[in-house]
């Protein structure tokens, strides 16, 4: 732990000294105007955005409908305009969470850029924006990809959970997670062949979400522009780059030690010798328990080969003993026949999940004999169930 956080340290050293460096604040005007600007109850228009962790708010009265802002920005960043509205009509919205057509959420970037809104606000079309038509290029490719999810929900997914029919939901569930990868696969087309664009750094951390290897994202990182790498959320982003290598693949797996239902203390060092799958999960979590099946046959057929799974449960409620019972319980439900731990964190204990770096569940992760980490696994669909099964097929 001590060597972490020396890497750590370390790391937060060498990149201190590039915030900022390269920013170079250069000038923006943002013209438009609203067709509904009478929605506006104080004849004013929002603009607020944020740089290096600083909110800028902004205001522009009204004239006709006509506004322009003036300002300065490092890097391209998400902005949102606003009219205020009647606050009826804005405790509406926060009580339904119906989108707001009062509102437009869009890339800021430097230039000259025009703002048209016809109508409401939200259908506002902003050119003059590099990183906006960026954005909008990538709401292209996914348009056919969203519809389809809507018409897959409609068609099945909706009738599935109404009739409570687990056979149709399953297979709902199995198209729905398809098609999530095809957008993740569009998004991460576009992100690595535009690695300059002004909206590279958040399709980056949205791609990396739930699992971040290294090994891919540092060569990558490097590539994007250098006002997006020196600023606050850049710099943060290499720290965590630096923080994903403790557990990247080829990395050691770092060692924890949890108790059992029974009250015995399993580690993880206990197990070298044999491939080992960690699965972090919840009673608490659906796709968690959607996988156990999977992993009952797993086990079945690779226990015997030297492989071992060790379930790491991490139950919600402050209260010890009823996370306990809601463990166990599912472990039973589950007929889970593999060795489970508790992930307390109480009396002294560790957080392995932070240990880890576990940002969604379910996650499983693949040691080999030696305890070198193999493989991460995030989520519950069949790509990842046959992607599991090949690797332990070539290897046992």
């Amino acid at each position: 732990m001590q060597k972490q956080t020396k890497t750590l340290l370390l790391t937060a050293l060498l990149t201190a000294p590039l915030f900022g460096a390269a920013q170079e604040n250069r000038p923006f005007t943002l013209s438009g105007k609203v067709g509904d600007y009478q929605r506006s109850v104080n004849h004013l228009i929002y603009l607020t955005f944020q740089q290096n962790g600083n909110v800028i708010k902004d205001s522009c009265e009204l004239t006709n409908g006509e506004f322009t802002f003036k300002g300065k920005i490092a890097y391209p960043v998400k902005a949102t305009l606003r009219l205020k509205a009647a606050d009826d009509v804005e405790a509406y919205h926060a009580q339904t969470r119906i989108l707001k057509d009062y509102e437009q959420t869009f890339y800021l970037d430097n230039g000259t850029i025009t703002a048209s809104a016809p109508g409401t606000l939200n259908t506002t079309v902003i050119t003059g924006s590099k990183a906006e038509d960026d954005w909008q290029t990538v709401n292209k490719i996914l348009k056919p990809l969203n519809e389809a999810s809507s018409k897959l929900y409609t068609e099945e997914g909706k009738p599935a959970y109404t009739s409570r029919d687990s056979v149709a939901i399953k297979k709902y569930n199995t198209k729905l997670f398809q098609l999530e990868d095809e957008k993740k696969d569009a998004k991460k087309n576009f992100l690595f062949t535009h690695p300059k664009s002004g909206i590279a750094l958040d399709l980056l951390k949205e791609y990396t979400i739930y699992i971040l290897e290294p090994a891919e994202i540092e060569p990558f990182f490097k590539k994007l522009s250098p006002a997006l790498k020196t600023s606050k959320e850049g710099v943060a982003y290499a720290t965590r780059i630096q923080q994903s290598k403790i557990t990247a693949q080829g990395a050691k797996a770092p060692n924890f030690s949890l108790k059992d239902r029974n009250g015995n203390t399993i580690s993880l060092t206990s197990l070298k010798g044999k491939y080992v799958l960690l699965d972090f999960w919840g009673s608490w979590c659906g796709p968690c328990r959607q996988s156990h099946p999977h992993l009952t046959e797993v086990y079945a057929e690779y226990k015997s080969k030297g492989f071992e799974i060790l379930g790491i449960a991490n139950e919600r409620s402050k209260d010890t003993d009823k996370n306990y019972q809601t463990w166990t319980k599912a472990m039973d439900e589950d007929k889970m026949t593999w060795m489970n731990v508790l992930n307390a964190k109480q009396d002294g204990e560790e957080d392995v999940t932070m240990k880890y770096n576990i940002n969604a569940f379910p996650t499983k992760i693949l040691i080999d004999k030696n305890g070198v980490i193999i493989k991460r696994f995030v989520g519950a669909g069949v790509g990842t169930q046959q992607e599991l099964d090949e690797i332990l097929k070539s290897r046992l």
